[in-house]
């Protein structure tokens, strides 16, 4: 066996971390299931039944069953990332990886030998799911091409992650930086297995249809976004009657192209870690020209001289605010959010039955946007003094002259100006085209109280939680909890309680299950955003009284 494998498993198995990613994995299918179940319940007790695009009805074991495939894949798209996201960079933190050098391994057994031992990690994520979409299927409804379909993608998704992990962890040292990068990655290399995927089908039905004149061509709308369609639940929506049925040698080679995408994809991913391995056993000082560009890239081009006085102004004012606000790192993380929202806006726009009610298939929602933002803000209010935390500074600033909320204020600030820019891009886009389509009744500004909200308190909850959790991965789970998913549902609650019929009214579902959930059965605005200034002021008082008594978590290693 490969050595880097044997140590990892064995690692592993010794890291408490594994079996909790495992209780999220069963717990969210468990909780996909129950919500799937609810549902259908609630649409036969209020006379309303579901169907699917074309007027065919929904059976219950299909619906449940899209619902439950539905979370496991955003679930395996959020941790198949996270487990090779460190795997090359802990390596270079911790100076072992020129070790590895010295042994008879190549860069590409090392290579292998990490991903070998992180696939089988992630297969036990999605084992321990496993037993909770066999439920669905024996309430039948299900057929054995989409379980067939809903596996293969799951597979791919997990593959298309790890790989993503891997690149990234090449890359960066840090693992916040590098996590963030692979799932950049992880969405770049999909629309990459995508686009091989459906040149393959599409050359293997012209292929098809020049040797076998008499055949049935494919139907590319069954085949090139086979990917796509697990991940909105779209693979489960009933085909009409007369609809042309792929044969089984037309729906196998579909599979076939797809599966040969991915190992494309993984041979290359490989490949590259393996060359990145082999230069950063030769790793060499920074060259003058590499120092040269950077300082060019990063030197002020608008009112050079107002910036520079504003530089030493923080700077002694607040180090911590000038260090933090010179780095790249920041730069970047606030204009690449800021794309996201125009990228996100630019879809909204374009796409039709969103605007209010006109014809059109599957587009994006209103709440993509904020969700997102608040995603942004949780992972990057969780990273709060990590740096610090892993190579011991934070002890030595706790007891330099600056005080506790010096401290504290160069977090906020660093956090809010890196989100403040998307924040107001965001609020002024909503107001702008509610106000441009206010006849289609879609409210577009109700979520701009607990976006506000959330940008002013997240860094608090986010700094508590993480001087609480040994590891980035769990530091952000609970920052999420604590800070978004907690305030939704207390506010969830006290609707319920002041309508009776919050729950029990009769509602006609008009898209997908997680839409019509977070459209009819949350409301985004100010309960959600009041609650949350209240854990947020209760959070700020933990996390001064921590600091003060020096009792937070010893920092480990990625999300090991």
């Amino acid at each position: 066996m490969n050595p880097v494998i044997q140590r990892e498993l064995l690692e592993q198995c010794r890291n408490p971390a594994l079996f909790r990613l495992r209780l999220i994995s069963g717990a969210g299918a468990i909780g996909a299931l129950l919500w799937g179940i609810t549902v259908w319940a609630e649409m036969q007790r209020s006379g309303n039944f579901v169907f699917g695009p074309w007027g065919v009805l929904f059976s219950e074991g299909g619906f449940v069953f899209g619902r439950v495939q539905m979370v496991l894949t955003l679930l395996i798209l959020a941790l198949a990332p996270t487990l090779t996201a460190d795997a090359i960079a802990r390596e270079r933190r911790e100076s072992t990886l020129n070790l590895l050098g010295l042994t008879p391994l190549t860069p590409s057994a090392v290579a292998v030998g990490k991903s070998a031992a992180n696939l089988l990690r992630a297969l036990t994520l999605w084992l321990a799911a496993l037993p909770i979409l066999t439920v669905p299927f024996l309430m039948g409804g299900v057929g054995g091409r989409q379980v067939v379909e809903v596996m293969v993608v799951h597979g791919v998704i997990l593959l298309v992650g790890l790989a993503a992990g891997l690149l990234a962890s090449a890359v960066s040292t840090q693992f916040r930086r590098a996590l963030a990068l692979a799932f950049v990655l992880e969405l770049a290399l999909l629309v990459g297995v995508e686009l091989v995927h459906m040149v393959a089908v599409v050359g293997l039905q012209v292929v098809l249809s020049i040797s076998v004149p008499t055949s049935r061509p494919m139907e590319l709308s069954q085949t090139i976004h086979l990917v796509s369609r697990v991940v909105t639940g779209e693979v489960m929506r009933p085909l009409p009657p007369g609809f042309p049925v792929l044969s089984v040698g037309q729906w196998l080679a579909s599979l076939g192209c797809l599966i040969g995408a991915v190992v494309l994809v993984g041979w290359l991913t490989i490949l590259t870690a393996a060359r990145r391995i082999a230069r950063l056993w030769k790793e060499e000082p920074v060259r003058p020209r590499t120092l040269a560009i950077q300082r060019e890239l990063t030197r002020p081009v608008l009112f050079p001289g107002w910036i520079r006085q504003q530089q030493r102004r923080r700077l002694a004012q607040n180090p911590l605010v000038w260090i933090q606000h010179r780095s790249v790192a920041a730069a970047l993380t606030r204009w690449g959010w800021i794309f996201i929202v125009i990228l996100v806006w630019m879809l909204i726009a374009t796409t039709g039955g969103w605007m209010g009610g006109f014809a059109g298939q599957w587009s994006v929602p209103v709440w993509m946007a904020p969700l997102l933002l608040m995603g942004g803000m949780a992972f990057s209010a969780a990273g709060g003094f990590r740096a610090e935390r892993e190579n011991g500074t934070l002890e030595l600033l706790l007891v330099t002259p600056l005080t506790l909320n010096q401290l504290l204020q160069s977090r906020w600030s660093s956090h809010v100006r890196e989100f403040l820019f998307p924040v107001m891009l965001q609020l002024s886009l909503s107001i702008y085209v509610e106000g441009l389509w206010r006849r289609a009744g879609v409210d577009y500004s109700r979520f701009n109280w607990w976006l506000l909200m959330s940008l002013l308190t997240l860094p608090a909850v986010g700094l508590w939680r993480g001087l609480r959790a040994r590891n980035f991965v769990t530091a952000v789970l609970s920052t999420v909890f604590w800070g978004l998913f907690l305030p939704g549902a207390l506010a969830m609650v006290v609707s319920a309680l002041g309508n009776p019929d919050y729950f029990g009214g009769p509602a006609v579902l008009q898209g997908t299950g997680v839409q019509f959930f977070l459209e009819t059965r949350l409301d985004w605005g100010v309960l959600p955003a009041a609650v949350q200034f209240l854990i947020g002021l209760v959070a700020l008082v933990l996390v001064r009284r921590e600091l003060v008594s020096r009792q937070f978590a010893h920092q480990t290693s990625g999300g090991g």
